[in-house]
């Protein structure tokens, strides 16, 4: 930026306080409210959208372990009692991934589930609301300044939670962070993952689809995903140009009998923490869904009359700052599966990134630790979600929607331990924060 202004200082009314404060509605948000809200204290999620769910609702990412196994050791907690409510309302499906016990879930509906598990446990939304700016006393944290069509406003709260998926709150507060600051995979440093809009079709004939798909019996492996790649194959060798950032195939989810309603295909380069670089992706990639959609009409069986459905409501960023916390997660944490003192919950080895791509497909696991959710520098805040501090080469495991509740739970609850017992979040008892997410049935080794 060449030019800047200055702002003139000005009172900012306080909207709301609290003891909990969680940014961010995503997975590691609904699970951070629900847990510090258990654990008896006032609890307020704030939430850009109109809905909570993140990635899951407003990214309309329908599967958020695809990846599961029947051996695979989960980590329980808000994600299993999610799960377990979708299922038990008829909200979800098998996902399309042969073999595994993954399930897709009705993103749409989800909106509703999440808001009710919110209700339920006794924590507050404020929906329509950015947070924006930390509020600071010297290095300690005391609110978070926040826009909406209310305007500027305050919410001040005894601890706070970053569940932004940027860091955004943490950063502006001081704490360190990187971003793409190694290579990882086929990325070079300086490279960020690619971002993907979802969208969805109508007017399809699934079983034809379905029946074509299943002629490569390689379509549904949670590993290959070669899924409908022939298509875009057959219409460049007739010189019909695929537009730029569609891969060669898709990831279809749920299946309905005439529409194929959330569809994972687009790759686009996009730096989530730039409005310009955002905004490009989103236009870039609505015009590459519009441009392909033909091609599935004259190459797919049952497609011949597809017609767009919806574009989900923001495109899905997959990496941007990850905090440099008092631990770091590293490849002997995930491979090795040590015993962790500081355990705040289990996760299964598994992997999808830069790095390849591994499914759950034993009972093989590994602790994930505390400290990883917790920034240095900053006093009173925790951060979960994909922005915990990790290695870029364990980026393909931390940002996964799962990993990112169980961080989202254990930070929440760390937060209402340590409000309960007057101490600073860095200085937890974790014995007393291991017990408290046990009883909300986390699985801590």
């Amino acid at each position: 930026m060449s030019r800047s202004i200055f702002e003139p200082e000005a009172q900012i009314p306080v909207l709301a306080e609290c003891d909990v404060l969680v940014v961010g509605g995503g997975p590691a948000g609904i699970a951070a409210a629900v847990g510090a809200a258990r654990t008896g204290v006032k609890t307020i999620v704030v939430e850009r959208y109109g809905c909570l769910g993140g990635i899951l609702t407003t990214c309309s990412m329908e599967t958020p372990a695809w990846w599961r196994d029947e051996k695979a050791v989960m980590p329980g907690g808000i994600f299993a009692e999610l799960d377990d409510r979708l299922v038990k309302a008829g909200l979800s499906q098998h996902c399309f991934f042969r073999p595994g016990t993954g399930r897709a879930y009705d993103t749409e509906a989800l909106k509703y589930v999440a808001d009710e598990l919110i209700e339920e446990n006794g924590a507050f939304s404020i929906l329509h609301c950015l947070g924006v700016s930390p509020i600071m006393d010297g290095d300690q944290i005391t609110g978070v300044v926040t826009e909406s069509k209310s305007g500027r406003q305050a919410v001040l709260a005894k601890r706070i939670v970053d569940c932004t998926g940027d860091a955004d709150i943490a950063a502006r507060a001081g704490a360190a962070f990187v971003s793409a600051e190694e290579p990882t995979g086929s990325l070079p440093a300086g490279q960020l993952y690619n971002g993907t809009i979802v969208y969805g079709l109508s007017n399809v004939d699934t079983r034809r689809f379905e029946e074509d798909v299943d002629r490569d019996p390689m379509s549904r492996h949670p590993i290959l995903h070669r899924l409908c790649h022939h298509y875009l194959d057959d219409a460049e060798r007739d010189g019909i140009p695929v537009p730029e950032g569609m891969r060669k195939g898709f990831v279809y989810n749920m299946v309905e009998t005439d529409a194929l309603p959330a569809l994972n295909q687009t790759q686009l380069p996009v730096n989530g923490t730039d409005v310009i670089s955002l905004t490009q992706a989103e236009i870039l990639g609505r015009e590459a869904v519009m441009k392909t959609i033909p091609i599935y009409r004259k190459y797919a069986p049952g497609m011949e009359h597809a017609r767009l459905r919806y574009f989900s409501m923001g495109i899905g960023i997959r990496e941007t700052r990850r905090i440099v916390g008092e631990y770091t997660l590293n490849l002997h944490d995930i491979f090795e599966s040590k015993e962790n003192s500081e355990s705040i919950g289990v996760y299964p080895f598994c992997c999808d990134g830069a790095e390849g791509t591994i499914p759950a497909s034993t009972d093989r696991h590994f602790q994930v630790p505390y400290r990883i959710t917790v920034p240095q520098r900053v006093e009173n805040l925790l951060v979960a979600g994909r922005c915990v501090s990790a290695q870029r080469r364990c980026y393909g495991v931390s940002r996964m929607v799962n990993f990112a509740m169980v961080t989202g739970q254990a930070a929440g609850t760390a937060s209402a331990v340590a409000v309960k017992d007057g101490v600073s979040s860095r200085d937890v008892n974790i014995t007393d924060l291991q017990k408290e997410l046990q009883h909300q049935g986390v699985k801590i080794k």
